[in-house]
């Protein structure tokens, strides 16, 4: 049984992916240019990262690990989706 920490921690990565995926739509415009380019790989980078850590997350939560490892994983699932809300809010200006 895949406990709460887990849960929220694939929330958290699910969450995040959405973000990256507006943000990879709002910069997919300017792929013609070389910033545009580069915002472009950025967000496709941190997109295929948030899908990876989801499909690992779920890997170790069947694995049986604990809250010893989902517990301090909640801190960095939460600071990469504020990092992501805050990387689509400057994608929207």
């Amino acid at each position: 049984m895949i406990g709460i920490y887990w849960i929220v921690d694939m929330l958290l990565v699910a969450v995040e992916a959405v973000f990256l995926v507006f943000t990879f739509r709002n910069y997919s415009s300017l792929g013609r240019t070389p910033i545009g380019r580069l915002l472009v790989m950025v967000s496709a980078i941190f997109l295929a990262q948030s899908v990876l850590m989801f499909a690992f997350f779920l890997l170790w939560a069947e694995a049986g690990y604990t809250v010893a490892v989902a517990g301090p994983l909640l801190i960095i699932s939460g600071l990469g989706m504020l990092g992501s809300a805050i990387l689509y809010r400057i994608s929207a200006m």
